[in-house]
């Protein structure tokens, strides 16, 4: 499955062309049907969004490491050319359904007590945070080689550790080293532009509070060496970046030249 470093609404690229399979879905026949089914091999849930031709959705949620059947066809009826010219498949990490999720929880500042880092950027950001997947996000300044810790207990669902390049042109977006991370209320995390093979931690891993993760770099779409991290919530488009509470401060109150010292 495809993973998308920064524009982490999507978990998988959606079929845009009529005739040319999604990789996440697969084509089951048997002697009268056919299943079209999708493996979630995360240790994170999934959904899957199916839009058909008349724009009505449905929505299948897949557990971590397990697959499921999305739809089923008469074989004497359509093929499958006809089935990805008239359904769009579109995975999202996540359940399609959160409805609650822990708002007051009290994030650690991602950097070692005693340390003391500049935010760079805040919420709203006009640099980069001004979208629906950062706009709540924050950057602060590190020199590369610094420790970055864990905001919150949490699974490690993907790692991009082997890029050491950056740039400020679209074509960096995707190539920033990263830890994404789920946390137990159902909400992710990503941390983001690790120097390359500064990432300690690996898929699959679960991480504490505090733990460090890697160390920070200058990867990936990026001006100069610093740390950036959102917080997410899946909706039923994708994840989307939300605020949150950061060493007993909202998130909003992290401004562009302030100062973060870690007690």
């Amino acid at each position: 499955m495809n993973f998308r470093i920064l524009i982490i609404g999507f978990l998988l690229v959606s079929c845009s062309e009529t005739y040319k399979k999604p990789n996440y879905i697969k084509f089951n026949l048997t002697t009268d049907s056919i299943f079209v089914t999708t493996k979630n091999k995360n240790v994170s849930p999934i959904f899957i969004k199916i839009v058909d031709r008349a724009a009505k959705e449905q929505f299948i949620d897949i557990d971590k490491k397990s697959e499921k059947i999305l739809l089923k066809f008469n074989k004497s009826v359509v093929d499958t050319n006809y089935i990805l010219e008239h359904y769009k498949f579109y995975g999202y990490y996540g359940t399609s359904n959160l409805k609650n999720y822990d708002t007051l929880y009290n994030y650690q500042l991602p950097f070692l007590k005693g340390k003391r880092y500049r935010v760079l950027q805040g919420n709203f950001g006009s640099y980069s945070h001004n979208k629906i997947t950062s706009k709540y996000a924050i950057d602060f300044k590190m020199k590369i080689g610094q420790e970055v810790c864990a905001i919150r207990d949490a699974i490690v669902v993907d790692v991009k550790n082997h890029f050491e390049k950056n740039g400020t042109s679209k074509k960096y977006l995707n190539k920033a080293n990263v830890v994404f991370a789920m946390h137990k209320d159902g909400t992710y995390v990503q941390y983001a532009h690790f120097k390359k093979d500064g990432v300690l931690v690996s898929k699959g891993d679960s991480i504490k509070k505090g733990q460090i993760i890697g160390y920070s770099g200058n990867t990936g779409f990026s001006s100069e060496p610093h740390l950036h991290f959102t917080i997410y919530k899946p909706t039923k488009n994708g994840l989307v970046s939300i605020p949150f509470i950061l060493d007993s401060i909202p998130s909003s109150k992290y401004k562009k030249g302030k100062y973060a010292l870690h007690n």
